[in-house]
């Protein structure tokens, strides 16, 4: 005989019941972030070994996951070309230009633009296939360990679980020497939006802390070596890259 669930709890304990299985609901594992795609990644800063320390400072990078087979590969471009660069430099003089000192976010036109499909020059930028582990990826190496020589070596790891934790360690050794490390983490505290939007802690070296958001953004366009735009941040690549440690600016872009 079947009895009315009515009859067999009591309209209290069928309250307690339901509420008892929305909070094992709630609390169990969420879905980890799909990270293939395309994204914007924008970092604010404080540098403690600057002659400035306290002064608001800013980096932004594209970022690149796409699957292949059974690993990730991992794809870094660490310049962003707007059309507008409003906000993000300003200019010393003829072809000399600055990172402006002053938290940068995106305007509505730049948001529309990294919707569309964010710019990016190719100089500079890095690539890694990830092999799973664990929950998450890493990159291996091939390199040998040479009792003559110092080898340069960099470690990409993902931790892919619902807060997802990104990692580069930078490693200067050799069979002989003890090795030099240097490492930049960008741990995602919160996930928004779908997984759409990522924030968090970011950290390089103890020395360099602040927070990051991470936009999935449309595919990148990679600019045309003949574009205005591209013309444009090989200017400013170029004396950077020759005056802007003497003249103790911000670099564009620093890469990692």
């Amino acid at each position: 005989m079947r009895l009315p669930l009515a009859r067999v709890f009591p309209s209290t304990a069928l309250a307690a019941l339901a509420a008892a299985c929305a909070a094992l609901a709630a609390a169990g594992p969420a879905a980890a972030v799909d990270l293939v795609g395309t994204w914007h990644v924008l970092v604010h800063y404080k540098d403690r070994t600057a002659p400035n320390p306290d002064a608001e400072r800013w980096e932004d990078r594209v970022w690149v996951f796409e699957r292949e087979g059974d690993r990730l590969r991992w794809v870094d471009y660490p310049i962003v070309v707007f059309s507008d660069e409003s906000g993000r430099f300003e200019r010393l003089g003829t072809n000399r230009a600055a990172r402006r000192l002053v938290y940068w976010t995106p305007s509505p036109e730049q948001q529309a633009e990294l919707a569309r499909g964010p710019k990016v020059n190719s100089r500079g930028s890095k690539s890694k296939s990830l092999r799973a582990a664990g929950d998450g990826w890493e990159s291996t190496t091939s390199q040998q360990r040479s009792a003559s020589y110092l080898t340069y070596e960099e470690r990409w790891t993902v931790d892919a679980k619902e807060r997802p934790v990104f990692t580069r360690t930078d490693v200067l050794g050799g069979a002989l020497a003890e090795d030099a490390e240097g490492r930049t983490r960008w741990e995602t505290q919160q996930v928004e939006n779908g997984g759409a939007v990522l924030r968090g802690r970011y950290d390089r070296d103890g020395t360099r802390e602040g927070t990051f958001v991470m936009t999935r953004v449309g595919a990148v366009q990679k600019l045309e070596p003949t574009s205005e735009e591209a013309q444009r941040a090989r200017m400013r690549e170029q004396f950077m890259d020759q005056f802007g440690r003497e003249l103790g600016l911000e670099e564009e872009p620093e890469e990692e």
